[in-house]
């Protein structure tokens, strides 16, 4: 894949480069987001971690895919703008989790007998006891 820079503008407030690349990829589908971000990489020489890739777009039947992507100057200031992706969240306690539980764990000990805890009950008067029809229309005779 060869990759062309089109525009670059300077953001100085928000800390980060707004680039506008041309990526051409000869009999090959549309690339990627973690392709482009790659070469993205390797273009700007940056780390693939402070590059975000906003979009990626291709004309029908041309080989050439526009990208509209953002390079930051540090995680504090990509981590302060960028919004966190539920589905890498995700993943990411999913690891945490599994590391924990692949650790040998040290047994607690435990008491001698559990204890349970007594459920509160309604009071009585609260619940009143329905009588059958047959007897309320006795009572009212």
């Amino acid at each position: 894949m060869n990759s062309k820079i089109i525009s670059e503008k300077e953001h100085s407030l928000l800390k980060r480069k707004e680039l506008v690349i041309l990526i051409d990829h000869p009999k090959a589908p549309t690339p990627k987001t973690e392709e482009v971000t790659k070469n993205i990489a390797e273009t700007t020489k940056k780390e693939e971690n402070l590059i975000s890739v906003k979009k990626v777009t291709n004309q029908f039947g041309s080989n050439t895919a526009k990208v509209t992507a953002h390079v930051y100057e540090s995680e504090e200031a990509r981590n302060a703008i960028e919004k966190i992706n539920k589905k890498k969240l995700l993943e990411a306690e999913r690891k945490v989790k599994q590391e924990a539980s692949e650790k040998p764990t040290e047994e607690v000990p435990k008491e001698a007998a559990p204890v349970e805890k007594e459920k509160p009950q309604a009071p009585k008067e609260a619940v009143k006891e329905e009588k059958p029809a047959e007897e309320k229309k006795e009572e009212s005779k």
